[in-house]
C-alpha cells in the first residue's frame, strides 16, 4: 500500500515538473497572413540562412538541424514584433516580414 502511494505521488510530482518546463519560446509572436496585418506598423524584412556546418560544429545550440526559422523568430522577438509573415521558409534559409500591431 505504501509503495502504491509513493509511486502515485512521484508520478504527480514528475508530471508537474515536466509541465513547468514546457513553455512557448516566443509567446508574443503570431504567424500571420497579409490580411491580418493591414493596420500594423511594418518593422523590417528579416532574412537568415541555416548553418550548413552546424551538425558537425554547433549541434547543441539549437534543438533542430534546421535553424533559419529560429534565427528569424529570435530577431523578430528582439525587435518587439507581434506578427510575422513568412516570405520563404526553406531548409537553406528563411525570410519574413515583421510587424508590430497595437491590438
Amino acid at each position: 500500500m505504501q509503495l502504491i502511494n509513493f509511486t502515485k505521488w512521484m508520478t504527480v510530482l514528475l508530471l508537474l515538473l515536466l509541465v513547468g518546463c514546457a513553455k512557448n519560446r516566443f509567446p508574443d509572436l503570431v504567424v500571420a497572413e497579409e490580411g491580418m496585418i493591414s493596420n500594423c506598423e511594418y518593422l523590417e524584412t528579416i532574412s537568415e540562412t541555416s548553418d550548413p556546418g552546424k551538425f558537425f560544429y554547433n549541434r547543441f545550440r539549437y534543438s533542430q538541424f534546421y535553424d533559419g526559422e529560429l534565427k528569424v523568430l529570435e530577431r523578430a522577438n528582439y525587435m518587439g514584433a507581434t506578427h510575422v509573415v513568412w516570405l520563404h521558409n526553406y531548409s537553406v534559409g528563411s525570410s519574413a516580414a515583421v510587424y508590430r500591431c497595437s491590438e
